[in-house]
Formats: structure tokens, C-alpha cells, sequence
């Protein structure tokens, strides 16, 4: 079953009670609080009631309980093939120990995965990802992890498009994922200058401990540059299903203008744009840049140039 009463707010909140009752922590006042806090605004007096007249029998008048041990949750079935589907994800090493993941593995061996790579279908990803089973790649992954939750910087042997090994100091700050590139990227700070690198080129790398990120980092460097750019969808050959399919993963807001077009407004990260205005064009006729006028722009100059190229 996809859903289940077990796992319901009822249940979740009676569990808080009771494990409130079990440290003798509980109270009229202290019952009801938990009731508006986890349930519904009604459970007041549903849950309320019925525990404080003895209809539910699990704490009694003085507001403690019989029960001895603490409330836990089991993990549905969907829940664990859920999981087993996460633990198959070759990415999930970069995050998680090996010791870890081979003690959630343990535990799932006869569980059957909600879904694998194979259901998937990726028509416009690149084949050169990163070497996700490489333990030199996963190393280096978890050290730039590691020095971004410390605030700390690190030192980097890094190899640039041509080969050169260059080396330097830099100063991370978030590492992002494109689903496109099958690549993670670190955005981060070198002097001062902001800089993306691919994490799959960087030979070493190492926190330098005698180094302590500026506290004027982020106001400093803008990297969140958010911008939105608005196209009306004409909703032929499945257009609008697949339009919000693509774009599924941005955060956008569509409204229908008339019997088959619609109109979206998606939010993207500026430093994103170029890999956006490829994946707008795909859709072809289909879809019509209206603002801002930029992206107008840059999608004229790229059809343009795309015709000097078939001449």
C-alpha cells in the first residue's frame, strides 16, 4: 500500500505523547501543545480528549503511561524500496561511508528496489560523466564535502582542459549537479575572483587547516544569481507535458492564457543560462521566448549561427 493509517499524523503525535509521558515531562498543557504542534488544528480535541478520559488507555490520569518502550515507526515497504533504489545510485558513495552503506545494504538484501537506472530514459544526457567508482574521484569528492561544512579552504592540484596540472588555494562554497553533464561542479572562490571546477579534474586535493574561509565570503561574491526568463507553450504533439517534464527540477510557475497555450516562468541560476537556452530550443516551434529580452537575444544568436552553419 502506498499509504497507511500507521504512519498517519495521529499516530505520529500519540507517539510524541507518549514518549513525553515516559520522562515524566507530561501535563494537560503540555499534551495539548503537542497535539496543536503535530496534528491537525481539530485534533485538539479528538486526540485530547480521548486520551485524558481513558477512551485511548495509553496515559493515565496523572499523565503518565504503563508503556515501557519508546514509540518507534517501522519502516514501510515502499519506504525501504525506496531506499534499496537510493543505494543502488552509484552517487550515493560520494555522501556515504562505505561502512554505512554496507550496513543499510545489509538490511535491504531482500527488498526489491521501487526502481533501477535502467527505467529511465536520459535522451540529452552526455556520455563523458564523472568516474563515480573511481576511489580517487570519491575521495577528492568527500575532501571538498568535508572543507565546505568546516568553512575551510583547500589546496588543489587541478588539471585544465589542455592537460596543464595547475595548483592553487580555493575556497568552496557549494557543490551543484548537472543532470545534462552527468558532472559535479564546486563553486568556489580563488583570490578573488569566483571560479567553477569540475571535480573530476582535480588530481589532489587537501583542507589546509592553517586557513579559515572570510567571513565576508558570501556577501561578497553574488552565487546565487537568480533570474527568470517567461515562454508560452502552444501545446501541440504533447508540448506542455513535455516541457514540464524537462523542467521539472527548476522551480517555475505556469497559468493557461488560452484553449492550448500556455504561459511559464521559469527561475534559473544565471551561470546555467547557456545549457538552458540549448534546452529551450529543443522543443523547436513549440515554444516562444517572450522575456526578458537577453534571452531573446541569446536564443536569436544561437538559431543564427546555426544557420551559417548549415550554409
Amino acid at each position: 500500500m502506498l499509504f497507511s493509517e500507521i504512519y498517519s499524523a495521529y499516530y505520529n503525535t500519540v507517539a510524541s505523547i507518549i514518549a513525553c509521558a515516559q520522562e515524566e515531562k507530561l501535563d494537560s498543557d503540555s499534551l495539548y501543545e503537542l497535539v496543536k504542534k503535530s496534528a491537525f488544528p481539530e485534533s485538539v480535541m479528538t486526540i485530547g480528549s480521548a486520551l485524558e478520559s481513558g477512551k485511548w488507555p495509553l496515559v493515565k490520569k496523572d499523565y503518565i503511561t504503563n508503556i515501557k518502550n519508546v514509540p518507534t515507526m517501522p519502516l514501510s515497504l515502499l519506504q525501504k524500496r525506496w531506499l534499496k533504489a537510493i543505494c543502488c545510485d552509484k552517487r550515493l558513495k560520494l555522501f556515504v561511508d562505505d561502512c554505512d552503506l554496507h550496513r543499510i545494504s545489509r538490511h535491504l538484501d531482500d527488498v526489491e528496489p521501487l526502481f533501477t537506472e535502467n527505467d529511465f530514459y536520459l535522451y540529452d544526457r552526455y556520455l563523458d560523466g564523472d568516474p563515480y567508482d573511481d576511489a580517487v574521484y570519491i575521495e577528492n569528492f568527500r575532501t571538498v564535502l568535508k572543507a565546505i561544512h568546516q568553512n575551510k579552504k583547500i589546496y588543489v592540484e587541478y588539471k585544465s582542459h589542455v592537460g596543464h596540472v595547475n595548483r592553487f588555494c580555493l575556497q568552496p562554497f557549494k557543490i551543484e549537479y548537472s543532470q545534462k553533464d552527468d558532472k559535479f561542479r564546486v563553486i568556489s572562490k580563488i583570490k578573488n575572483r569566483q571560479a567553477t571546477l569540475n571535480i573530476a579534474r582535480i588530481v589532489r586535493c587537501e583542507i589546509k587547516d592553517d586557513y579559515r574561509a572570510d567571513e565576508c565570503f558570501r556577501s561578497d561574491f553574488d552565487f546565487n544569481r537568480r533570474t527568470s526568463v517567461t515562454i508560452e507553450i502552444y501545446n501541440a504533439r504533447k508540448a506542455l507535458e513535455r516541457v514540464m517534464l524537462a523542467f521539472a527540477h527548476f522551480e517555475k510557475t505556469a497559468v493557461q492564457i488560452s484553449d492550448g497555450v500556455y504561459r511559464l516562468t521559469l527561475n534559473y541560476d544565471q551561470r546555467d543560462e547557456t545549457e538552458l537556452v540549448i534546452r529551450v530550443l529543443s522543443f523547436g516551434p513549440m515554444i516562444k521566448v517572450l522575456e526578458p529580452q537577453t534571452f531573446v537575444d541569446l536564443v536569436k544568436e544561437r538559431i543564427f549561427r546555426q544557420i551559417e552553419l548549415m550554409k
